[in-house]
This record gives C-alpha cells, sequence and structure tokens, in this order.
C-alpha cells in the first residue's frame, strides 16, 4: 500500500530521476484505470454489486486521499511573543482542487446513487 502511494505522489517514478509524469496524470490514470475494472463488464444499466461498490468507494477513497498532500505555499505573516512580525510560507490546498474535488465527490456519489 505504501509503494502505490508513493507511486502517485511521485508520479509513477520510483528511481527519483524525475522521469515521471505530474501527480494530478498519475492520479487521473489511477482512476480511469479503476473505472474500467469496475465498470467495462457492464453491458447495460444496472445495479452495481454491493462488493463491487464498496470496492469502488475504498479505491476511490484512498486515491484522493493523494490529494491531501498536493498543496501550495503562500506568504503569509506570523507574530512572535516577542514583538516580532515574520514573514513565512504556509500550506494550502491548491486552489483548482479546493474548488474542484468537492463537486467531483459529490457527482460521483450521484452516480453511485443512480446505479443502486
Amino acid at each position: 500500500m505504501k509503494e502505490r502511494f508513493a507511486k502517485l505522489l511521485l508520479g509513477e517514478d520510483m528511481s527519483g530521476r524525475g522521469n515521471g509524469v505530474c501527480t494530478a496524470l498519475a492520479i487521473s490514470s489511477a482512476i480511469t484505470n479503476l473505472s474500467a475494472t469496475m465498470f467495462g463488464e457492464l453491458w447495460k444499466l444496472e445495479p452495481l454489486p454491493p462488493q463491487k461498490k464498496a470496492m469502488w468507494c475504498r479505491e476511490m477513497e484512498w486515491l484522493l486521499c493523494v490529494s491531501d498532500s498536493i498543496v501550495e505555499l503562500i506568504p503569509s505573516t506570523q507574530e512572535f511573543p516577542g514583538g516580532g512580525t515574520f514573514e513565512v510560507m504556509v500550506t494550502c490546498p491548491r486552489s483548482d482542487l479546493y474548488v474542484s474535488l468537492p463537486t467531483l465527490k459529490k457527482l460521483d456519489a450521484m452516480l453511485l446513487s443512480l446505479l443502486d
């Protein structure tokens, strides 16, 4: 499991040479492969078996937890008890993920409810 997580974060480059793809593309490819595995055999619109639905939810949660590690650094001021203020860099979720991810999760839940 640790190896799969590291592979996603490193963009499928385990050598450390920077030859991998960006993290977002690695996650997208993993989700595409998962959907082909889950829904590739469905030839008509029918209820999804409970074990496949559970597998989909578990794998999607696992894949999307990587997005918590995709952050951007923004400057911020911090006041110290001694009276000094310093500019420091703080992490925050990347803005495109912060906006799009909740919407995509809601859409995923709607589509799964349609297959029930």
